[in-house]
């Protein structure tokens, strides 16, 4: 599974990158997305250590942040995208501070954190457009494709992270298990991902 999952990433960013003139300027952010979770896989991978995923997790979630930011463009809920950020980032610092140790171990409460803020504006989003008069091609839309792998992922992942902490170490056997949930999610979501990629740019004005 570890294969097919550097084979969609890599095949992601070689998109974007070839892509990059076809796109918009929110998903040339998916370029630093992806080389940073290649990085953090690989070199993860290579010296064993688990601190890299968490300042990946920070990356990933300024990020995502900034793409929804350029998707809300005119929409009132933009201004509050930045301010969820540095929640995130403030809580982040300050629970790493009070708990180092967790900082260099399987801890996922920043991922959790993280998953429902973008679980929220991916929400909003798609209530956004299902709500819009205009008529839009859903299925050759690039935007709705990413929101919608963001939402699956970031809803089940973190449904599961919510409680992955607690259960790790009361039956590690079942963690293992159920851990193999968000591994196919994220298979999904990359998945995803590359179709939303290879759709024609159709960007959207959000309703007022």
């Amino acid at each position: 599974m570890k294969y097919i999952y550097y084979a969609l990433l890599l095949s992601g960013l070689a998109i974007v990158l070839i892509r990059w003139r076809h796109l918009g300027r929110s998903l040339h952010l998916f370029a630093p997305l992806y080389i940073s979770i290649l990085l953090t896989e690989f070199v993860s991978d290579m010296t064993h250590t688990y601190f890299l995923y968490h300042i990946n997790q920070a990356i990933d979630c300024g990020l995502l942040c900034l793409y929804y930011y350029l998707l809300f463009e005119g929409d009132p809920l933009r201004k509050y995208i930045w301010s969820a950020y540095l929640l995130y980032f403030g809580f982040f610092t300050a629970y790493f501070i009070r708990y180092p140790a967790n900082f260099f171990g399987f801890d996922p409460i920043d991922f959790v954190m993280m998953g429902v803020f973008l679980t929220l504006f991916s929400l909003y989003y798609l209530i956004g457009l299902y709500r819009t008069e205009e008529q839009l091609p859903f299925l050759r839309h690039s935007h709705f494709w990413i929101v919608v792998g963001n939402l699956l992922f970031y809803s089940g992942a973190s449904f599961f992270m919510g409680f992955a902490f607690t259960l790790m170490k009361l039956n590690r056997t079942l963690y293992i298990e159920l851990s193999y949930i968000v591994q196919v999610l994220n298979l999904l979501l990359y998945s995803i991902y590359i179709k939303g990629l290879l759709c024609p740019p159709l960007p959207v004005k959000r309703p007022d």
